[in-house]
């Protein structure tokens, strides 16, 4: 299957909601009642993990010694930038603490 459109509303999701928040172990709510609506919604919504933030989280984990072997949750967070290499540390930092 093809897509005909040009812009999607994944494209428009990855472009608009690009910041990340961190959280220890399996605490962030899901979407709940409004999962339909977050599921093809391109603004952050509660209980959203955008993949290009999980994806980027997966990774700089690796570079974190104190994130080895411990869960931790990503969620969205309304940006047109992604967190930059002092915003990542920080985000980690909280989050392991």
């Amino acid at each position: 299957m093809t897509k005909n459109d040009i812009i999607t509303w994944q494209l428009l999701f990855d472009c608009n909601v690009r910041g990340v928040k961190l959280a220890r172990g399996d605490v962030m709510s899901g979407p709940g009642f409004k999962a339909v609506f977050a599921a093809t919604g391109s603004d952050e919504h509660e209980g959203d993990s955008g993949r290009c933030g999980v994806a980027e989280a997966m990774l700089r984990s690796l570079e974190v010694e104190r994130a080895a072997n411990v869960d931790f949750g990503v969620g969205t967070v309304a940006s047109r930038e992604v967190p930059s290499e002092e915003e990542w540390e920080s985000l980690f930092r909280e989050c392991l603490s």
